[in-house]
């Protein structure tokens, strides 16, 4: 039973994200703040970023990892490339189930840490392939995962308040607490503790993710998770009136046909 309360806890959906392009320019920068995001220098980053924004991710993943092999270990090439593996494992995740790209997201970001440890976009891609790879663990690893989760998410609004990815992770890992039953989440802090299990609430939770669609409206994703909290407490109202809108939304980053596929399923199941 604990097994399945765990898995459930700590399924957080973080992720990048076409049939239609990207408008704007750059990486996947959605789920950091503006301040995040610096000019790119290097014209093989800069064609990564433009194939990614048209819609190959797996693509864009090769081009960064061709620079690696080129240059040795570099701190911009290698967090667009954890960057550039999560998106590709949430598409392939949706194709065949597999899930293998988000070992690899994990590895780079870590790369990329050791490069510069102070680097925000490295801590926010570790923290989304955390994400990911909780939904596949066991209970004591998933409840280990869900701690980071929420220690990388504090460290970066520690040094940007402004962070829209990581308000959402917060805010997604609360939401999948409090989507658990009152009496799981007892056993949960009784058995294994953690400060996500103690301190998560349906407020923490709809703050952030309100917060973190204030500061990125475009992410599909984090306007998905709100109508997921609005569907959850059941606030059916709101969540059909935001669903609504996001089954017509634009495809802006290559994992958002999974998304505004998932926005249409919750949208039939409550109609």
């Amino acid at each position: 039973m604990l097994h399945g309360v765990f898995l459930v806890l700590v399924a957080l959906a973080t992720s990048v994200g076409g049939d239609e392009p990207h408008l704007a320019a750059g990486p996947p920068v959605g789920m950091t703040s503006p301040s995040a995001q610096v000019p790119v220098e290097d014209p093989r980053l800069e064609r990564a970023d433009s194939i990614f924004l048209a819609g190959d991710a797996h693509g864009a993943l090769t081009v960064v990892l061709e620079i690696l092999e080129e240059d040795g270990e570099g701190y911009e090439p290698l967090w667009r490339a954890s960057s550039y593996a999560l998106a590709t494992g949430v598409l392939e995740e949706a194709e065949t189930g597999d899930t293998g790209r988000y070992e690899e997201a994990l590895e780079l970001a870590e790369r990329a840490l050791a490069v510069d440890p102070d680097g925000l976009s490295a801590h926010y891609w570790k923290v989304a392939a955390l994400g990911r790879l909780a939904l596949g663990a066991g209970p004591r690893e998933a409840m280990d995962y869900a701690e980071k989760i929420r220690e990388g998410a504090l460290l970066i609004l520690e040094r940007d308040p402004d962070h829209a990815g990581a308000h959402h992770a917060l805010g997604k890992l609360y939401l999948e607490i409090m989507g658990v039953s009152g009496m799981s989440r007892f056993l949960g802090r009784t058995f294994a503790g953690g400060e996500a299990l103690g301190e998560a609430s349906w407020s923490r939770a709809e703050s952030h993710l309100k917060k973190a669609t204030s500061l990125a409206p475009e992410m599909l994703l984090f306007q998905l998770d709100l109508a997921r909290l609005y569907r959850d407490r059941r606030r059916t109202a709101q969540a059909k009136a935001l669903l609504e809108t996001l089954a017509e939304a634009p495809i802006r980053q290559p994992p958002d046909r999974v998304f505004r596929d998932e926005v249409r399923e919750i949208l039939r199941d409550i109609s």
